[in-house]
């Protein structure tokens, strides 16, 4: 009996560390698994594990039933020496999609974006590093605004070559009713004027003709705007009663992009009335001008010439005209009329030089003709 306290009290001296131990090993697994979680989810407002300066380094969310959105953060552009938190919505149309989290220099934003000048800046004490809201109501897509970062650091600038969607995003989030960036709005115009030439004589166009027109009309771009029409309604597909053009690859109405960002598409790849009335009366217009011009063999001042013109008209333009489509695309025509080696066919210098300087009057007539079908002002 004498020796129980004695035992007790050792008893107690090595359970004692033993406790400590094994409570140091518990939080020490509990660190290192929250260290190593992608991205914290948000379980109080006010909670400081809710703070994007405190998130881990992994840029995949978490998302757990019932709890508020996942909280993103980029994964390129979150720099350690970054002076300001950018948060936007991943995705506008879903509440629920949670934010973006862009910590980058202050200073960059600044000097470009008369939005982010005026920005009131949020500053807490759980946070030393304050953060600027991008408005859901500005319309600002998270990824348009990585585009936008890509040319600001240079990882993907602005240029023709760019990728059309590149050079889109940036135009879009760079103007003056999103982040208002004048000096980077006015060069991706440019590059956007670029991407897409004019006539009056015969140009090419690639894809994205929808949302370039929409973009063009959008943004008073009017220097392409004719040529945009013209594709469109001289695209072999072109249904006007749908108002849309088949000859683009159809897209989903969202897609993913950068990060798992829900990037809305839909919209860009619609006609409005208004631009599927301008190109049902671009059509007409075009086909009352130019049929005429095509199944009539032109006259020369000399008989013999005239001849060879009306002998050789139907195999050399009729006839192609109808087989590869060309019958409704004026300027393409007039382009492959004077381009035929009429000297090798019989007609003398003087009436060949004659006739392709007609056929380039008609094609730059065309094309001044276009602005009052169209109902467009040639003035910026």
């Amino acid at each position: 009996m004498t020796q129980g306290p004695a035992n007790s009290i050792g008893l107690a001296r090595t359970l004692i560390p033993l406790s400590i131990a094994v409570v140091g090993v518990g939080w020490k697994l509990l660190s290192s698994g929250t260290t190593s979680q992608s991205t914290i989810t948000k379980k109080d407002p006010q909670s400081e594990q809710s703070e994007p300066g405190d998130f881990p380094p992994a840029p995949e969310a978490l998302r757990i039933p019932g709890t508020l959105p996942p909280i993103h953060r980029h994964h390129t552009y979150w720099f350690d020496d970054g002076s300001v938190i950018v948060r936007a919505s991943s995705d506008l149309r879903d509440t629920q999609a949670g934010n973006m989290y862009f910590k980058i220099h202050k200073s960059l934003l600044h000097r470009h974006s008369n939005f982010a000048r005026l920005a009131v800046l949020e500053s807490e004490h759980s946070r030393s590093i304050p953060m600027m809201t991008i408005p859901p109501e500005l319309g600002v897509q998270v990824q348009d605004f990585i585009s936008l970062l890509g040319h600001l650091y240079h990882d993907t600038p602005l240029s023709p070559e760019a990728p059309f969607q590149h050079v889109a995003a940036i135009l879009r989030v760079s103007s003056p009713n999103q982040l208002d960036l004048p000096s980077v709005h006015s060069l991706a115009k440019s590059c956007f004027e670029a991407m897409f030439p004019s006539g009056p004589y015969a140009f090419v166009h690639g894809n994205h003709l929808e949302e370039a027109l929409s973009l063009a009309v959008s943004y008073n771009i009017t220097s392409i705007q004719k040529g945009l029409y013209y594709s469109l309604v001289m695209t072999t597909d072109f249904e006007p009663d749908m108002g849309v053009s088949q000859s683009e690859n159809p897209v989903a109405s969202s897609t993913l992009g950068d990060e798992g960002v829900s990037v809305d598409l839909s919209a860009r790849h619609i006609l409005s009335p208004a631009d599927i009335e301008r190109c049902r009366k671009l059509m007409a217009e075009i086909v009352e001008f130019f049929v005429p011009v095509v199944f009539t063999a032109p006259a020369t001042p000399h008989m013999v010439c005239t001849d060879i013109f009306a002998d050789k008209w139907m195999q050399l333009v009729i006839q192609s005209a109808i087989e590869d489509g060309s019958l409704y695309k004026p300027l393409e025509m007039l382009e492959q009329l004077k381009q035929i080696d009429w000297e090798a066919e019989g007609l003398c210098p003087t009436c060949v030089q004659e006739k392709r300087g007609e056929w380039t009057e008609q094609q730059e007539g065309l094309w001044e003709m276009m602005d009052g079908w169209l109902g467009l002002s040639t003035e910026e």
